[in-house]
């Protein structure tokens, strides 16, 4: 699902509530028709100093309050700022409708009751008259909480029109036709929005005119570097007639190096203002960066894993009776680390007797891992050091944010012990393969941290993964991602957290941090991956600068790079597209079949 992330300032002049969540419907008597299908808007308001992430969940149900449709939106809103958006309602029956939303967020939980009347196709007044409650869906009182208690559930309630006048969301007008928009469509030659030499940077351009006046002004493509430096700018004047539409193409000059550019489209007319963001690959495979690779990096990695080897894992397998199923096995995994620190997996079995091949899953930054059931493969989902809130206070007792944890000395450095918990999870698999498990047949997958996490674990064990699925991977070329990171108008994570961490530890230099993160950075490990890699990378990822991940993918070895696949998203940040978990599943078990060489 698109994941909606836009920018925005929060209100001025009010008293500041932690979180709050204003909806309302974009007709404002909540009546739909045809023309103008059902449709909402929400504005999220974070003024928390921490990114707010989610899920928002709505139910229909008809005037018998029987149930006809369930769906769910991911929503994540940065730190500091505002979230707008608006979202459609596939109705295309007449009739009323009850409408229940639940989100939940980091730090806020809250449940949303309305209705809603879907009348058909325009008809005469006096025909379109259904009874219908008027109040729009509107906010929930702020939740009150102290830093003690960072979540909570606040009660169902339905506020009339005038008790939300002074509500941040502006009514819209009864229609959209009334006040008029706008609509810019920019689509790549190339679906994928890389281009290479020989090839012209093309784009299709789309402006339709919802206004009942003519528009006049200009379309502007803005090329620049991931440091913002812009590079080019292509103009074409705009003459568009009331409620009309202009399609033309414009050529973007080619850039001068590979890498990865944003594009700025801007449309300037007389009614209208707008910006957007659009992002195209230039001759990527060829996009290097420099290694900072230490000295001693291949010692201390030796020297880590002999470490490890010295801890007793004291493996302890329980049943989780809970998530197993009729099908499934679920078995709680507890282990124990590096510095004999705790942490935890989920290995899921299928019930019927044989053997399996196993992927091994790796979750997000901080996100757990719950159980993973495949019909034709034993998973085993890793929660590394940090995850288990019962040992919290012993894991960071001064609630430091994870990526700055002990970043001062590389050999306490957090990424030490949760890199080595993972290669404790493999050595568990390897040490339980009567448990029906093809040890020459052993995947492992994540995304976002999980990735980087798993291709990791493949280059310090070559021997024993046979393909690594990794999406969105961060933590690579830790120089040129935080140098275009905090080079942004607006900080988002990691840059925002290693700038506030800076400023608070003024004697920790970023000189000193980046020493530290060398030893951790994923372009440094990836030489050493043997095994072909599925990776997949959006354009507009804000976690990491898109081109430090590309180039740590092309620092593959030839073998490895010559069996791997490279998916580029323009339009995406830190996601992949629905259709690519298919593609995910195909590997999964082509790769499955091909077992290791001994």
């Amino acid at each position: 699902m698109a994941l909606w992330c836009i920018e925005g300032k929060a209100q001025k002049g009010k008293t500041k509530d932690p979180v709050t969540v204003n909806i309302l419907p974009y007709n404002k008597k909540a009546r739909f028709n045809k023309k103008f299908p059902v449709k909402y808007k929400i504005q999220f308001i974070n003024n928390l100093k921490d990114p707010q992430e989610g899920t928002l969940v709505y139910t229909v149900f008809d005037n018998a309050n029987q149930e006809i449709l369930e769906n769910s939106l991911d929503v994540r809103v940065n730190a500091k700022k505002t979230l707008v958006s608006n979202f459609e309602i596939p109705i295309v029956k007449e009739g009323n409708y009850t409408i229940k939303m639940r989100i939940e967020l980091t730090n806020f939980n809250s449940n949303f009751d309305g209705s809603f009347a879907y009348i058909g196709p325009p008809r005469k007044s006096k025909d379109r008259k259904p009874e219908i409650a008027q109040e729009p869906i509107v906010n929930t009182p702020p939740l009150n909480w102290s830093k003690d208690n960072l979540s909570g559930v606040a009660g169902r309630q339905s506020l009339s029109a005038d008790e939300i006048k002074d509500a941040p969301v502006t009514e819209e007008p009864e229609s959209e036709e009334e006040e008029g928009e706008m609509i810019i469509k920019l689509k790549p030659y190339k679906k994928d929005g890389v281009f290479y030499d020989g090839e012209k940077i093309k784009y299709s351009v789309s402006i339709a005119n919802k206004y009942k006046v003519r528009q006049d002004g200009t379309f502007t493509a803005i090329v620049q570097t991931e440091l913002g430096e812009t590079v080019s700018s292509t103009q074409v004047k705009l003459k568009i007639a009331k409620k009309g539409q202009k399609n033309f193409q414009i050529e973007i000059p080619k850039p001068p190096k590979e890498g990865v550019y944003n594009l700025r489209a801007a449309t300037n007319t007389s009614t209208y203002d707008d910006t957007a963001l659009y992002a195209f690959g230039y001759n990527i495979s060829k996009i290097k960066t420099p290694y900072y690779l230490p000295p001693d990096f291949e010692e201390y990695w030796q020297t880590a894993m002999s470490d490890l080897a010295k801890v007793d894992p004291q493996y302890k397998i329980s049943r989780d009776d809970e998530h197993s199923t009729k099908y499934h096995d679920v078995y709680r995994v507890d282990m124990k680390g590096i510095d004999d620190f705790p942490f935890y997996g989920y290995l899921s079995i299928p019930k019927l007797k044989g053997k399996y091949p196993v992927i091994i899953g790796f979750g997000g930054y901080k996100k757990e891992v719950m159980p993973l059931l495949f019909d034709e493969f034993i998973s085993f989902s890793v929660n590394v050091r940090g995850i288990d809130k019962k040992y919290e206070k012993e894991f960071n007792p001064d609630n430091i944010e994870q990526i700055m944890l002990k970043a001062e000395d590389k050999d306490a450095y957090v990424y030490k012990g949760i890199y080595l918990d993972c290669i404790r999870a493999v050595e568990f698999v390897y040490a339980h393969g009567h448990m029906g498990m093809d040890l020459n047949r052993v995947l492992a997958f994540g995304g976002s941290q999980g990735a980087t996490m798993g291709l990791v674990t493949a280059a310090l064990m070559p021997d024993k993964i046979n393909a690594v699925i990794a999406s969105n991977p961060v933590f690579a070329d830790w120089k040129n991602s935080f140098a275009v990171g905090k080079n942004k108008r607006e900080l988002s994570f990691p840059s925002d957290a290693i700038v506030r961490y800076l400023k608070d530890n003024p004697d920790f230099t970023e000189e000193q941090m980046l020493e530290t993160f060398n030893y951790f950075d994923l372009q440094n490990f990836m030489p050493k991956v043997k095994c072909p890699v599925l990776y997949a990378v959006g354009l507009q990822d804000e976690f990491i600068a898109p081109g430090s991940a590309i180039a740590a993918y092309n620092k593959l070895p030839f073998d490895a790079l010559s069996k791997s696949e490279l998916f580029i998203f323009p339009d995406l940040g830190h996601e992949i597209p629905v259709y690519h978990n298919s593609f995910i599943g195909i590997w999964f078990n082509e790769k499955a079949v091909s077992k290791k060489k001994r």
